[in-house]
């Protein structure tokens, strides 16, 4: 199940999306009514992985040309015309790389976006962040509806999409290529509960857009437009008798509905286009955000890193339960082996005592077969020793949500046992403690030893950070009950008096183009936790 927050300037819609299935719908005002409605909404509805689509007319759009450079060079330069024309809504800008000129000093070209008034959407975020909803990204309409090209077949060229997503508003996106040029909302005075007569309204604003275009010089005088408009049933003829195709502009008129069915979902309304782009959004949860930082999105990572970590418990679980399956089988296996040679052994003695001398060289290996019998029990008795306990209480510890991100890439297992003989009441003080092999057929403490190895999100030049981050990790394994030691092997900032300071966070000052290095935030952590009756 997902779900969706439509935001449309003066409304927010609520979809809840099961498969291509709409499962629900809601709405909000945008009024302190509204809000506490809101907020009772996601108080009481599960914590489910939620996605925010924009489109409101405060969103801007520009292409600007900037020169061909890489890395930190390129994201100064994007830095500065953000600060150039959007400084007061940063946190809500968007840049997109769209190509080299062809000519010149074949500079690259850049679609700069932002939403020029976000108090129209922070009293929103600040509810979802309140209520603790997982929001996984803040998506634009205008930008989204680029996946809508494919499905009416105009990829090519240049291409005016005109779609309407509520009664009083007419988005046109222009695209060139498959390439968004720009994007603009319009008010048009159409009757709330008669939306039949459409054509007569977005004619005017469809004329104007285009003119716009021509004059912009982004199209040639003389190239053609294919301008494609998304309507109801009821809105088809108004549409065809207001448009008419010429030299210059071609109209193509698609049924809401038909193009809901080429993407195959179900549930929506047919009168406006609303819910088709909220699914479309809903199939972008696992892609980079528009808008927003990685702040208002750190619940989603969360929930991310905790469904890994079940899913990593529950594969454990699976494969500790086969493994024991197969100690099982196999142990069935020797259990009656065992029942067979006993029985064998016990028929070889009674001749043997009867007639020794005939049979003295024929049952010589009777006592290997005896043997064979303990050998083949103490094999069962060891079949129980799995890394299962170890690993589902390690899950069950580092996926606390107080701990954050914590990766695990390597698990080394092994178990230990102490020995009982030579770790007296009377041994002298601080001597070491003495193991041995394990037995399962005794009864003193087996312990579980592994070398976790694995990375935490570090923050560049921020030492203290990554320190507290480590230490916070050991101390929730050692207030656990059963953890008995924990010892650092390798920590990501190398603070402790017997070693010489270090830091990774070098490598992402050296390295910072890459967004994620998997060798940054590495550790490694021994850690002794007693069995739970010898499992």
């Amino acid at each position: 199940m997902k779900r969706v927050f439509y935001f449309s300037g003066h409304r927010l819609t609520v979809f809840h999306w099961n498969g291509k299935a709409l499962a629900g719908a809601c709405s909000f005002e945008s009024n302190e009514e509204g809000y506490e409605k809101f907020r009772q909404y996601l108080e009481s509805s599960a914590k489910t992985m939620t996605g925010m689509l924009l489109d409101v007319i405060e969103e801007d759009f520009r292409k600007e040309v900037i020169p061909h450079v890489f890395g930190k060079d390129r994201r100064a330069v994007i830095s500065r015309l953000i600060d150039r024309y959007y400084r007061a809504s940063r946190q809500f800008t968007y840049s997109e790389i769209q190509g080299r000129l062809k000519t010149g000093r074949k500079d690259d070209e850049i679609l700069l976006g932002a939403i020029t008034n976000p108090e129209l959407i922070i009293p929103w975020l600040t509810i979802i962040d309140d209520c603790d909803v997982p929001l996984s990204g803040i998506w634009s309409l205008p930008l989204i509806s680029k996946s809508l090209l494919p499905v009416i077949n105009a990829r090519k060229g240049p291409v005016l999409l005109v779609t309407q997503q509520v009664n009083s508003n007419l988005r046109q996106t222009f695209f060139i290529d498959g390439k968004m040029v720009s994007s603009r909302q319009s008010v048009i005075n159409q009757d709330a509960e008669n939306i039949s007569k459409i054509g007569v309204h977005a004619l005017p604003e469809v004329e104007r857009t285009l003119v716009f275009m021509r004059n912009q010089h982004h199209i040639g005088d003389d190239e053609v437009i294919n301008v494609h408009m998304l309507g109801a049933d009821e809105q088809i003829d108004s549409l065809d008798s207001s448009f008419d195709s010429d030299d210059l502009y071609h109209y193509h008129i698609h049924r809401i509905r038909d193009v809901s069915s080429r993407l195959g979902i179900s549930g929506t309304e047919d009168k406006f286009t609303d819910g088709l782009f909220a699914y479309m959004a809903a199939k972008t949860f696992s892609t980079l955000t528009h808008y927003g930082n990685k702040e208002e999105f750190r619940r989603f990572y969360y929930s991310l890193a905790s469904t890994a970590l079940y899913a990593l418990s529950v594969i454990t679980v699976i494969v500790a339960m086969l493994m024991t399956e197969t100690s099982i089988s196999d142990g069935m296996s020797y259990k009656q082996s065992t029942v067979l040679l006993k029985e064998r052994t016990n028929k070889f003695k009674a001749v043997y005592e009867e007639k020794y001398q005939a049979y003295e060289e024929l049952f010589s290996n009777a006592g290997l077969m005896d043997s064979a019998v303990g050998l083949v029990e103490q094999i069962e008795k060891n079949s129980q020793i799995t890394p299962m306990d170890f690993m589902v209480e390690l899950s069950r510890i580092i996926s606390q949500p107080k701990l954050g991100l914590v990766y695990i890439d390597r698990i080394e297992w092994s178990t230990r046992q102490l020995d009982s003989t030579k770790n007296t009441s009377g041994s002298r003080a601080g001597s070491e403690a003495v193991y041995k092999k394990t037995n399962t057929a005794t009864d003193e403490t087996i312990q579980h030893v592994a070398v976790v190895s694995g990375r935490i999100p570090v923050a560049s030049s921020n030492f203290r950070e990554s320190v507290n981050h480590i230490n916070n990790i050991i101390s929730v394994l050692k207030e656990n009950g059963r953890v008995e030691e924990v010892y650092a092997i390798d920590l990501p900032v190398e603070v402790r008096s017997e070693r010489k300071f270090a830091s990774e966070s070098r490598a992402l000052n050296q390295n910072d183009n890459k967004s994620a290095d998997d060798n940054v935030g590495r550790f490694s952590l021994q850690i002794v936790m007693r069995s739970q009756d010898h499992a």
